[in-house]
């Protein structure tokens, strides 16, 4: 009988010493490593960015149509991980503010940038309120100031332009009113474009915007309705230069589109995504790759 109980003893102690090891092994992997992390991460139809910076700060990007951004954290942050040192609302569309209050009551949230135009959503409303309970230190996107993160990262902010606090957005157009960014780090540039349309393109290039970047977040889902020709060529995404035309700062070479799979608006789009590959874009589709990892 004590050699069955022994016998069990060190099974269940072999067990316990494995699942110890693993979590250990996980946590060891997740912990900062000296290099920018960049996460599409696979949300369904919407879009949860993540970005870990080399000392391990956190900024976290939109957050999905419901609360799969949440277990998507879960999966790439270290477990005891209870801080996200910025959020950022791009716009307060249900695809990409689902989870935003949820992450709230999980996590300390250092900032939360967001241009507090004023819509009717009841997830945008309780995201608000939590925000302002917490006393969370709001930024509001100003493309005449940057945002240094420390460890050589700074957030070049794009768009739009100030004065859309408090303001009442229309549904047909708060689109247009997405916050759009570039991620600096040594030669790497992000683009990351929330749901700008092509009108908004235009107007970013007109106000002599820099948008070169090595990586963009296709905007709108790949939707039709944006990645125009010009504003592709404008990020650097242009495998036959013309001597005429001014070269980009950096070359554009991966696009990476956040949608869901079998999602009812068919994105992306099939003439955007051609296009892409017209120009020589590695192309990658959460819907197909799920969540999507790159690091410099």
């Amino acid at each position: 009988m004590l050699n069955k109980l022994s016998q069990k003893f060190w099974a269940i102690l072999c067990v316990v010493l494995l699942v110890a090891l693993g979590m250990l092994t996980r946590e060891w992997m997740h912990m900062p490593d000296g290099h920018l992390h960049f996460y599409a991460l696979d949300i369904g139809q919407g879009d949860s960015l993540l970005i870990v910076t080399p000392s391990g700060r956190t900024i976290l990007m939109d957050a999905g149509p419901d609360l799969t951004a949440l277990q998507r954290l879960g999966e790439v942050l270290p477990l005891l991980r209870r801080r996200i040192d910025m959020i950022i609302l791009s716009h307060p569309h249900q695809d990409h503010l689902g989870a935003f209050a949820d992450i709230l009551e999980r996590y300390d949230v250092g900032a939360a940038m967001l241009t507090g135009i004023q819509y009717p959503n009841s997830d945008y409303l309780r995201m608000l309120r939590l925000l302002k309970e917490k006393h969370t230190r709001i930024i509001v996107p100003d493309p005449s100031k940057d945002i240094d993160l420390g460890d050589g990262v700074v957030l070049d902010v794009l768009w739009p332009k100030p004065g859309l606090f408090g303001k009442k957005g229309r549904d047909d157009d708060v689109h247009n009113t997405s916050v759009a960014l570039r991620v600096l780090y040594k030669d790497q540039s992000l683009l990351l474009t929330g749901d700008i349309e092509m009108r908004q393109e235009d107007a970013i290039l007109a106000a002599g915007e820099d948008v070169s970047a090595t990586v963009l977040k296709v905007a709108h889902h790949g939707s039709r309705t944006s990645s125009s020709t010009g504003f592709l060529i404008e990020a650097g995404a242009n495998p036959f230069p013309i001597p005429e035309v001014r070269a980009p700062p950096l070359r554009l070479q991966t696009a990476i589109i956040s949608a869901g799979r079998n999602n009812k608006f068919h994105h992306p789009n099939t003439d955007v995504v051609e296009r892409l590959k017209q120009f020589g874009l590695e192309t990658h589709v959460t819907a197909k790759e799920g969540t999507i990892h790159l690091a410099w």
